[in-house]
């Protein structure tokens, strides 16, 4: 039997990170290294030497380096265009896009996808694509490759995504985080109010339940301003308190456009982030499970260097 795996440079290249983990042929990381040069700090000039200055001693042509994130995207290092949905994920193996540089190694991106969401509208991802490739790797090794959940990818910009057998069909993108981001930062719903890094679950879940009442989003963001004025809610309570509004929302409009999941949700991100999505979940009972999103990402990055070595291997024996 034919096993060949793969030793290479698992690069994770994000909007304002960048992360490279050298791996070794038992697919485990040997060595990581990290860096804030993220794609909006870089113009396209520059990738191939950030990459280069970061990586120095692993330079060597027999590490192939595979790159998923905004490193594809456009203003990234080299835009790489999208695959169209239904797509099986291992099938990104086949369209890797094999960058010409001067690195003395093999350097590829993985491509984003391209597809609609469940309200029929245009949707793009890029970097998500190989962490729900590593998920399936995760579920294979428990025996659960027949399992089909619903996928969520808390972030910046939040994806939803469905896969049964292997197969991207639809996913949908909300923008939670980043709307979180500008309330909590600019918004007069929270000016002079105190911050904390802790979670202060009690009023997390008021305003989960505040979104699953009636009048919309729009009345149930402002609420937070009202209940503080009205003292509903302690001036410490109300930054949490609008991030479960947010989030609540989120979760309640996905779930209102597909079928009730039978089998938990699997959370892909920060524990942080991921835990707020579990509360709001759990108000609708259902469970959840949690994978970190760098093991995520590495282990889709290692399937898709393991089948290419493999591709590689079987066309050198055909030949």
């Amino acid at each position: 039997m034919n096993d060949r795996r793969s030793r290479f440079i698992a690069v994770d290249w994000g909007t304002t990170n960048l992360r490279v983990f050298l791996m070794n042929q038992d697919g485990c990381i040997q060595a990581q290294r990290d860096s804030d040069r993220g794609m909006l700090k870089l113009g396209s000039a520059e990738f191939e030497s950030v990459l280069s200055d970061l990586l120095g001693d692993w330079l060597t042509p027999d590490l192939p380096i595979y790159m998923a994130g905004m490193v594809g995207s456009r203003g990234g290092w080299q835009e790489v265009p999208y695959q169209h949905c239904p797509i099986k994920l291992d099938d990104l193996s086949d369209h890797l896009f094999w960058l010409t540089t001067s690195l003395p190694n093999k350097v590829a991106i993985v491509p984003g996808l391209r597809g609609t969401s469940v309200g029929g509208l245009l949707d793009v991802m890029r970097g998500e694509e190989t962490q729900l490739l590593g998920a399936l790797d995760w579920l294979e090794e428990q025996d659960r490759a027949d399992e089909s959940p619903v996928f969520c990818l808390p972030g910046t910009h939040c994806k939803w995504a469905q896969i049964t057998e292997g197969k991207v069909t639809q996913f949908s993108t909300s923008i939670t985080g980043e709307l979180f981001a500008r309330l909590n930062d600019e918004s007069s719903l929270v000016k002079g109010l105190p911050k904390s890094d802790l979670l202060n679950e009690a009023a997390f879940k008021k305003g989960v339940l505040a979104s699953q009442q009636a009048g919309g989003v729009l009345h149930h963001l402002f609420s937070a301003r009202s209940r503080f004025v009205c003292g509903e809610l302690a001036a410490d309570e109300v930054r949490d308190y609008l991030s479960g509004v947010v989030i609540g929302h989120d979760v309640n409009d996905i779930l209102s456009s597909i079928d009730t999941p039978t089998a938990p949700v699997f959370i892909i991100g920060s524990e942080a982030l991921s835990a707020r999505y579990a509360l709001a979940l759990s108000s609708r009972n259902l469970p959840c499970e949690f994978l970190a999103a760098n093991e995520a990402s590495i282990r889709g990055l290692k399937r898709l260097a393991n089948r290419q070595a493999r591709s590689e291997n079987n066309s050198t024996i055909g030949a």
